[in-house]
């Protein structure tokens, strides 16, 4: 695919869940046409109430909150649920675990990584607030600025970009600048399995 490539709302596509019980956004894929199969995926969901996970064969799966006051991934017999992190690196799990996520509050909006097994290997975190400077590089690297008041200024793969709110670019590298106060940020990295992500 050609990089680095922008992608905003009008990019984006909602589709069904595979279980029926809901719908997600999905932001970036490498499908080479719409709806078409994918190797990975990053998408956004809103979960207003507890919902079961749907089922994917084969998919790593990383998962954090953007919106809300949290949630709990409780399993099919779990001695404790598993906390969603609201900040810092996703929360990991297989495809084919059976997971019901039940948000804290009112409801709650995730990101969603997800990665063919033996294909990619993924790291995803969500930065809130002020961060310093810093970089990507991988295969794929993904920055999607998912709230913000104003654009914040990147390079990606040699090129100045401006990226604006509820948009995303996907690059080899990513260089940031400080993000501002009221930033919610999604980073992701992905390297083809035969090489180890540091």
């Amino acid at each position: 695919m050609p990089m680095p490539r922008v992608l905003g709302p009008t990019d984006f596509r909602r589709v069904p869940w595979k279980n029926g019980l809901g719908t997600t956004l999905e932001l970036a894929t490498d499908a080479t046409e719409a709806g078409g199969a994918w190797t990975w995926r990053l998408s956004v969901a809103d979960v207003p109430m507890r919902s079961a996970f749907s089922r994917f064969d084969g998919i790593d799966r990383q998962l954090a909150v953007l919106e809300g006051d949290g949630m709990r991934l409780w399993r099919a017999q779990p001695e404790s649920p598993d906390a969603v992190p609201v900040e810092g690196a996703a929360l990991r799990f297989r495809g084919e675990d059976a997971l019901e996520g039940e948000p804290l509050g009112a409801g709650v909006r995730d990101v969603n990584l997800m990665t063919a097994r033996g294909a990619w290997r993924g790291a995803l975190r969500v930065v809130r607030g002020a961060a310093p400077a810093l970089s990507l590089r991988a295969d794929v690297s993904i920055a999607y600025l998912h709230a913000a008041g104003r654009a914040i200024s990147l390079e990606a793969d040699g090129e100045r970009i401006a990226l604006a709110p509820g948009s995303l670019v996907v690059a080899s590298w990513i260089a940031l600048g400080e993000t501002p106060d009221d930033a919610v940020l999604v980073l992701a990295r992905l390297e083809r399995a035969r090489h180890a992500l540091a």
